[in-house]
């Protein structure tokens, strides 16, 4: 879903890097190392700070998981907090793999290097037994994920262990014995109790009690046909509450009809002053060419809204609009909204498809050109202009420096053109979902 799995600098980003590096350092306060030799000192550092820096990010990257609003706004928009997210997930496990070694250091500078198979399994208290348990159920989930594919559902459904091996881990933590660090770093149990106890809340409030605590809107299918171009048009209307989005945000949506009752990212492409919700959907997998046989009736739950991509740049008077195949569905809601709006800016939109049949809802778009003075819309498909760069925007529409640019496609096309908002500097009026729903 991401583009290139980037983590990128954002408040967010630093927030969290504090989080993560205060009790990275924080143990070390009151720690003894004046009777120990180079080699315990090296085995202690790597142990206690591969330990807490690992806690640390796993318990931020559940938190992260929790798609609380604020995160949103920290990391600017839930794309990249869900980048974020995987990166100290990944960078968590790389580090608590070193908490044994720490311990393998020491373990030889007391006793050599004989008995090490015993070291590492054997289980000489609970504290020791939960530890193994969490670190090599780390280990074999990490190893699956890298060498086995499997469908998404599958996926999310066994890293939901990821969070029960986390508490495993915390237990272990916290009961490892009179001489741990947590027992006499009384600044360092309190935070560290703290920020496991959160993780283990959002784990539990958003992976196993979702739909318990999490409301959700209740809607029903009502109308779907699939588009030229391999894109399922679904309309959904409301049962009960309609709720409130800005266009460009997205919701997690579930079918009942479904094999699995996994929610699924969409962005919205109606107004947000129509009381239905239509989703465009490309068909990339199994769980998509599905959609394509919803019935009208069919149940549907949606989550949300969620995202950042809501055309709300103030720093420039002019936007400029990108867009590329299924990443039209987000413009879609916005220039509908433009109707309504006689303080909108000034709007030059680009749509970009492979061919005139497959630029989904041109006619629409040039209607409300038509009935709105500063909504300018090109459709160009490639089979005929080939691929637009930036350059040649400038060479169309003039300097491109008062122009907030918004840009929605497939990755390589994304990739593209934040290249070269960079090497024309322009990348601070960048604005771009790291998603292709």
């Amino acid at each position: 879903m991401d583009v290139d799995k980037k983590i990128r600098f954002s408040p967010g980003l630093a927030i969290s890097l504090f989080i993560i590096l205060i009790p990275s350092l924080a143990w070390m306060i009151g720690f003894d190392f004046a009777d120990k030799d180079l080699i315990e000192i090296i085995g202690h550092i790597v142990k206690r700070t591969a330990a807490f820096a690992g806690m640390a990010m796993f318990a931020w990257s559940l938190i992260l998981s929790g798609r609380f609003k604020f995160l949103d706004t920290w990391f600017r928009g839930l794309d990249k907090v869900y980048v974020a997210h995987r990166f100290f997930g990944t960078a968590a496990l790389a580090l608590l793999l070193f908490h044994p070694l720490g311990y393998t250091i020491l373990h030889i500078a007391d006793n050599g290097a004989g008995n090490l198979l015993q070291h590492f399994l054997g289980f000489s208290d609970l504290a020791v037994a939960l530890g193994r348990v969490s670190l090599y159920g780390l280990i074999l989930i990490g190893l699956w994920s890298i060498f086995f594919k499997v469908r998404h559902e599958t996926f999310i459904a066994v890293h939901r262990w990821l969070g029960v091996l986390f508490v495993i881990g915390a237990v272990h933590a916290f009961s490892s014995g009179p001489e741990s660090v947590l027992a006499n770093n009384q600044f360092m149990w309190w935070y560290m109790f703290i920020l496991s106890l959160t993780a283990t809340l959002t784990f539990i409030h958003y992976s196993l009690l979702a739909d318990f605590l999490h409301p959700y809107y209740k809607y029903k299918v009502s109308n779907v046909h699939v588009l030229p171009g391999g894109v399922i048009d679904i309309e959904l209307e409301p049962k009960y509450r309609i709720p409130s989005f800005k266009p460009g945000q997205f919701f997690y949506v579930a079918f009942d009809a479904m094999d699995a009752e996994e929610y699924h990212p969409y962005s919205v492409a109606s107004s947000n002053d129509s009381s239905k919700m239509r989703f465009l959907v490309k068909q990339l997998g199994d769980y998509t060419n599905k959609l394509a046989d919803l019935k009208p009736g069919t149940k549907a739950r949606l989550k949300g809204p969620y995202g950042g991509f809501t055309f709300n740049d103030k720093k420039h008077g002019k936007q400029l609009w990108i867009a590329g195949g299924i990443g039209v569905t987000p413009f879609l809601s916005k220039a509908h909204s433009l109707r309504f709006s006689k303080l909108a800016p000034e709007v030059k939109m680009f749509h970009c498809a492979r061919a005139d049949e497959e630029a989904i809802d041109k006619d629409i778009l040039d209607i409300i050109e038509q009935g709105h003075r500063a909504f300018d819309y090109t459709c160009l498909p490639e089979n005929e202009f080939g691929i637009i760069s930036l350059k040649d925007i400038a060479e169309q529409i003039g300097e491109l420096d008062d122009y907030a640019i918004y840009i929605c496609g497939p990755p390589g096309m994304l990739k593209a053109y934040e290249s070269q908002a960079q090497e024309l500097g322009l990348d601070n009026q960048l604005y771009f979902e790291e998603f292709s729903f």
